[in-house]
This record gives structure tokens, C-alpha cells and sequence, in this order.
């Protein structure tokens, strides 16, 4: 049996996530070792996608079943996608698998078309549905699996049980993907995070936190630099600091080795310390992401962080003392927001000066408490429109100020932070980085990536502002440029 394993991007052919999916890449590492499969890989967030290239791909590959990764603001690619499908091959096995997926399967299957959904972690659920297809049966007894039954119905099986030890999963397939195509190489330590915010779906990686060996990451990092000549890794773990015995012999195993790459990765700000730090930069940690969402101490409260404002203070001052860039995410518009909340971020992200900053707006998703909050437990508004809940544009109306004031505020928000780094990036600074920019663009012969190397404020500023622009008219940027303006000025 061929099968093609398809990660969906927001938008198609936009190339907005230059990282490799991780959860296909794993799937795909379980379904080599069925005997008689036959695995490909399509990440369209950097593989070009047409109704046309797919029917010749999937004729010429002889592809017999389609597995699709999505989430919720790709939910309209995935639809788009399983409709071209069925156009190009109508008998072609679907199933797809995600966290949306996992929070709604039936309506699901029912609205994409689909022929099951793969609930939770996929590994073995993905690989027992196809030995099962592949012995000509249907998916009833596949734990983790949700399919239309040959009367119609859809049939929900028992969720799988947990994965407990992750180290028994191979690694990643990555050699199904053309790895050329990436700014960066992801990498996978743990699964699960033990804190309970409100905005976060634990429906696939839990609460209980599994851990591999140091022993076996260290192996995955010195094939993925020494064999694959992979010099930029981005470490995706929700926490990666977060299990020191695990941590810290790896990073002396990186440094005792000499293993020469640079690395970034995302913590909590209750997880740091100068000495965890300072051996973090002598490993080649060049950048931590932090999610401190809010500066206001009603809103953090509201969102049940279990960190503190004073700590986000304090894990900013020692990732940037110990050399290491500091990235901070803030969120804006919660259904406790208020006009002085949302300032209280900004002037906050302001004072503790990261190095990185960017402003999401709150998108509430399915099997979170916040989309319980909002919407109502288990319940999908029938105006709903999936591909807005994207944490860039606002997509709901607060009790006092609506999407579109709040948009103001988000735009706002990095015209405050960014402003004086952003000019004198350009007008004292312009020609070296130019300079710059030309060269590395010359000797990689990539200029994405190397932009926001030389430029980092040019591209934080007015890259991430496109979104609260996007599909307005020249007249309407400048009146919305003009309100920015005078909103940032009360600040």
C-alpha cells in the first residue's frame, strides 16, 4: 500500500512556516517498518499545491490512502484539499489527525469528507489503521480511531492508550522531506506540559509529561549536525528546561564534544537561572522563547499561568545577560481585557526590553477552557470561521472594545516597543547591514531568513503588523496607520 502523509498550512503556497513537521515525519517513521507500505511526505507549508500537481502526484505515486495533518486555522486548506482529492481520486482512503481533528471527529469527518480521524498521538493508531486497511478490513477495534461506517454512521472508537515511553518511537523521517527547503531543523526531547493555562489544548500532548533519555537526544543532535550538516535546530518541546536530569547532561555532553550548532528553544520564565543559562550559551542556545502572554496582573491571574509577572522580569534580564536572545510572546484580547489591561502589556514589554517581541491576538481553540469560556463546552458556533483563529488577527468582539479597536492596540503595541530600535536599525545603522544582508545573501544564496539576521526590529515590526493590514486598500492601511498613530501617542 503507497501512502502520502500531507502537512496543510494556513494559507497554500504562502511559505509562512519554514520548519519541518514533526508529526508526519514520526507517523512516517512508524509506517516503514509495516511490511508492504510504501511512505511519501508533502509538507505543503513550502511544497507548491494546485488541484493539478495533486491529481499527478497521486496517479504517478499510486497512492492508496492520504493521511492529513492540519489544525485549526488550517482547517479551509484541509477542506480545499480533501475536495481536490476526491476529484482526483475518488477512492482513495482519507483519514486525518491533529488537535481540531482530536476535539471535534465527528463533525469532522462529517464536514471535511473525510474517512477517519486519528485522535490524540498518532503512532501506533496510524500504523494499526493501515495494517488494517491493508488486509482489507475497516477500523473498527483501532484504538485512537474514528471512521464512517459502511452504514453511514460514524463509529467512535475508545482513545488509544498513552504512549508512556516516546523513546520507543523511532526518529523522525525526516529523509522523506526535502530538508533544503528549511530555515531550520526541529527537534523533539518530550512530550506534554504539568501546567494547566486556560488557552492551551492538552487533548494530544497531556499534562503528564513524558521525558527521553539524555543519552538518546544527544545521539538525535550529533546525527541531525554531524550526518545531516544541520547547524540551526529549533528545539519544539513546550518547555524545554523544564527537567534538569535530562537538560543538563545534554548540554555537557555538547559542549565536552565540541558538537558546533546553534539552537532555540522554547521555557516557562519560572524555569531559569543564571547558571542554567550560561551553560545553555556555552552549548550554542542562541535564542529562548518566552510566553509571559500579559503584563497585567487580572489577565495573568484570569489565565492561569502558575508563573509570576516579577519572574518574566527577572528570565528576560538573565537570558539577554547571559548573551542569549531573548523572544517574548505576549497575548492580547482576553474576555477580561480592558483598555488598561492591554496597556498594562505593552508598557511592560516595553520596560523589560526582549530581544524579539510579538503581539498575538487571542484565538480561542477547541478542547481549551478559553473556548469554553467564550464559546460553551463541546459547542461549534455556526458562523465560525476556522482559518481566523490564526493568533494574528483578532476574531471576536470583547465586552467593551470591539476586533477591530483591538487590532489597533496589537499594531500599536509593536510601534511602542519597537520604534527606537526599529529607527535608528535604519538610519544609523542601514548601510553596514546592508552591507551585511549582501553578503550573507551571497554566500548562501538565500536572502529569506537572512533579512531578519541583519534587520531583526525591520522585520519584527513590520513583518508581523502585515496581518492586521492584510486584505485592506491603500486608503484604508493609511487611515489605519493614522489611528495607530495617535492611539500609540497615549501611551
Amino acid at each position: 500500500m503507497k501512502i502520502l502523509l500531507a502537512n496543510m498550512p494556513i494559507n497554500f503556497n504562502s511559505r509562512e512556516n519554514l520548519e519541518p513537521p514533526l508529526g508526519i515525519c514520526y507517523i512516517a517513521a512508524m509506517l516503514k517498518k509495516v511490511k508492504g507500505a510504501e511512505v511519501y511526505l508533502k509538507d505543503y507549508e513550502v511544497y507548491e499545491f494546485t488541484e493539478e500537481s495533486l491529481k499527478k502526484d497521486i496517479n504517478e505515486m499510486g497512492i492508496d490512502a492520504v493521511g492529513i495533518s492540519f489544525r485549526t486555522a488550517s482547517y479551509r486548506s484541509a477542506k480545499e484539499y480533501i475536495n481536490a482529492l476526491r476529484r482526483a481520486k475518488p477512492g482513495v482512503f482519507i483519514f486525518a489527525g491533529g488537535h481540531h481533528a482530536t476535539a471535534f471527529p465527528k463533525e469532522t469527518i462529517l464536514d471535511l469528507g473525510c474517512d477517519a480521524i486519528v485522535r490524540g498521538e498518532g503512532e501506533y493508531a496510524v500504523k494499526e489503521l493501515i495494517e488494517k486497511l491493508m488486509a482489507g478490513k475497516d477500523a473498527s477495534g483501532v484504538n485512537g480511531v474514528s471512521y464512517k461506517g459502511s452504514n453511514g454512521q460514524i463509529v467512535i472508537n475508545p482513545p488509544a492508550f498513552p504512549i508512556e515511553n516516546i523513546e520507543e518511537l523511532p526518529w523522525p523521517a525526516r529523509e522523506l522531506l526535502d530538508l533544503s527547503q528549511y530555515n531550520v531543523i526541529t527537534l523533539l526531547t518530550s512530550r506534554g506540559c504539568p501546567f494547566g493555562c486556560i488557552y492551551c489544548d492538552k487533548g494530544i500532548s497531556t499534562r503528564n509529561v513524558k521525558f527521553r533519555s539524555s543519552e538518546d537526544i544527544f545521539k538525535e543532535i550529533k546525527y541531525l549536525v554531524n550526518e545531516l550538516g544541520k547547524k540551526k535546530l529549533y528545539v519544539v518541546d513546550d518547555h524545554f528546561f523544564l527537567n534538569k536530569k535530562v537538560l543538563v547532561p545534554v548540554l555537557d555532553d555538547i559542549i565536552r564534544e565540541k558538537v558546533k550548532f546553534n539552537w532555540t528553544c522554547q521555557a516557562r520564565v519560572d524555569g531559569i537561572s543564571e547558571d542554567i543559562m550560561k551553560k545553555a550559551k556555552a552549548a550554542g542556545c542562541e535564542q529562548v522563547m518566552f510566553g509571559i502572554e500579559t503584563g497585567d496582573e487580572a489577565e495573568h491571574k484570569y489565565i492561569k499561568k502558575g508563573s509570576s509577572i516579577k519572574q518574566a522580569e527577572t528570565a528576560v534580564s538573565i537570558t539577554k545577560k547571559a548573551g542569549v536572545k531573548a523572544r517574548t510572546n505576549f497575548m492580547m484580547g482576553f474576555p477580561v481585557s480592558t483598555r488598561g489591561s492591554l496597556l498594562n502589556t505593552i508598557r511592560f514589554a516595553a520596560k523589560i526590553q526582549p530581544d524579539i517581541v510579538r503581539f498575538f491576538a487571542v484565538s480561542p481553540l477547541p478542547n481549551t477552557e478559553l473556548w469554553d469560556n467564550i464559546y460553551g463546552k463541546n459547542y461549534i458556533p455556526p458562523d465560525i470561521r476556522w482559518d481566523e483563529l490564526d493568533f494574528y488577527k483578532p476574531s471576536f468582539d470583547l465586552k467593551d472594545m470591539t476586533r477591530d479597536e483591538l487590532s489597533l492596540y496589537v499594531s500599536a503595541a509593536y510601534w511602542h516597543v519597537l520604534k527606537k530600535k526599529f529607527l535608528a536599525e535604519l538610519l544609523i545603522f542601514g548601510i553596514p547591514n546592508a552591507l551585511k544582508l549582501l553578503f550573507y545573501t551571497v554566500s548562501t544564496g538565500k536572502i529569506r531568513g537572512n533579512i531578519s539576521k541583519c534587520f531583526p526590529r525591520t522585520v519584527n515590526l513590520l513583518v508581523d503588523n502585515m496581518h492586521q493590514i492584510k486584505g485592506k486598500s491603500i486608503r484604508q492601511v493609511l487611515e489605519f496607520a493614522g489611528k495607530v498613530y495617535r492611539l500609540e501617542r497615549t501611551f
